[in-house]
């Protein structure tokens, strides 16, 4: 369920998001392929981030974001998102299934005085 990360990103620092996957029994599944985007509210791809492949997923996966990844363009803070697709192999339904999920997190900048 997409949803929003509570914890907010300093501009040009490290940020760790993390994700858990669960098939639909909601019992935690490794996908049997993973990749992840960074895209703006609009949209568009940041820095780059886009179909990031995960090698050797498990049900729980963090990314880390940072430099660039968490760059802003003014003195307000911005939100992105984190977008993980791929597939899994369910126990109900057999392989190749689905798995699409996306969070939102801010970034605060640093302000120049």
């Amino acid at each position: 369920m997409p949803g929003v990360i509570k914890e907010t990103a300093t501009e040009q620092s490290s940020f760790k998001v993390t994700m858990t996957f669960y098939d639909e029994s909601g019992n935690a599944v490794a996908p049997d392929v993973m990749a992840w985007t960074l895209t703006d509210l609009d949209g568009s791809v940041v820095n780059s981030r886009e179909d990031v492949a995960i090698a050797d997923p498990s049900s729980s996966e963090s990314i880390l974001l940072e430099g660039d990844d968490l760059a802003v363009d003014g003195n307000d803070p911005v939100k992105r998102i984190i977008t993980f697709q791929g597939t899994y192999t369910s126990a109900i339904w057999g392989a190749g299934k689905k798995l699409k999920d996306q969070s939102t997190f801010t970034i605060i900048p640093i302000k120049i005085i």
